[in-house]
């Protein structure tokens, strides 16, 4: 199991098993965060006359336990030490936590152990993906991703609709996607397109990537960049993906995906960044469809 294919482990209910246990140090009976994460109408679906368990908290609270996020003490759930990640209670919780699950999610060895793989090899396939033809949210990419990668697809743990919605609910929250459509009617899944946008991650990470320098060269910028979220070029779990192609791309090490090119485009006229080609340095190709162009050096702006 795992963020992916245990559905009911969405990024809103887990946020609010963590906001409930981040301001009671000293935890909380199980019974009494079911209460606060459950609607009284669910508490007795899914299990025995007179139980209150239900599937949808038992699954998300299943899910907070691999992650390492809670653990169980003496009948009282608490935040693990480095889930609180120092913490105190009144603070704002969320920043707290997506800290947490990024910390978790994108580090090869951390995420092996709580059974998330999957996640960053299907958002490097993902992110290799062009937001020029958005997706559907409606229906799974497994037959798009078989024809890619063979047998390798069961690695993405994207098997179903339920899988495919599960990992982009989680891509928009962690800063990776954007869901557009639906119109008036927001329970109108069929019209709604997924665009592969890492803007917000990528902005996440500029303060780590220029902690001692404020201008780097873009190879210098990819590597520290992948060092964060390992699914960007450079970064070992996207070479793994890429690996896995049954058509391999031949210029993939020079060639920046136009997902990755038009999140640095944006963040440049946001004036977070900005790109220059310096004559006889290395350089990279960023790629926005209709049209290419070279940078060999990435500096930071003052924030907006």
């Amino acid at each position: 199991m795992s963020i992916i294919t245990t559905f009911e482990a969405v990024p809103s209910r887990l946020l609010a098993v963590y906001a409930a246990l981040f301001d009671s140090e000293e935890g909380e009976l199980k019974d009494r965060i079911e209460a606060w994460a459950t609607p009284p109408s669910l508490r007795s679906r899914g299990g025995e006359e007179g139980e209150s368990t239900t599937t949808l908290f038992s699954n998300t609270l299943g899910e907070a336990r691999r992650l390492g996020l809670v653990e169980e003490v003496e009948g009282r759930l608490r935040l693990t030490k480095d889930a609180r990640s120092g913490g105190k209670k009144g603070a704002d919780s969320e920043p707290y936590f997506k800290s947490f699950m990024r910390r978790t999610l994108f580090s090869p060895d951390r995420a092996a152990d709580a059974k998330q793989s999957g996640y960053m090899v299907a958002l490097s396939w993902f992110l290799s993906s062009s937001p020029l033809r958005p997706m559907n949210f409606s229906k799974e990419p497994i037959n798009e991703l078989r024809a890619m990668i063979g047998d390798h697809a069961s690695k993405f743990e994207i098997s179903d609709y339920a899988s495919w919605q599960s990992f982009l609910y989680w891509s928009r929250y962690l800063g990776f996607a954007t869901i557009v459509g639906g119109g008036n009617n927001p329970d109108d899944v069929t019209s709604r397109r997924v665009i592969p946008d890492p803007v917000k991650a990528i902005e996440s990470a500029l303060p780590a990537i220029y902690a001692d320098v404020d201008d780097l060269p873009v190879e210098q910028f990819l590597t520290r960049l992948s060092g964060i979220f390992p699914v960007f070029e450079t970064g070992s779990v996207r070479e793994g993906f890429e690996a896995m192609r049954l058509h391999p791309t031949t210029d993939h090490d020079k060639l920046l995906s136009i997902t990755t090119s038009l999140g640095l485009q944006r963040l440049a006229d946001r004036q977070r960044l900005s790109m220059s080609t310096v004559a006889d340095a290395a350089s990279r190709i960023l790629d926005f469809g209709n049209r290419r162009e070279r940078v060999s050096n990435i500096a930071l702006k003052a924030a907006a």
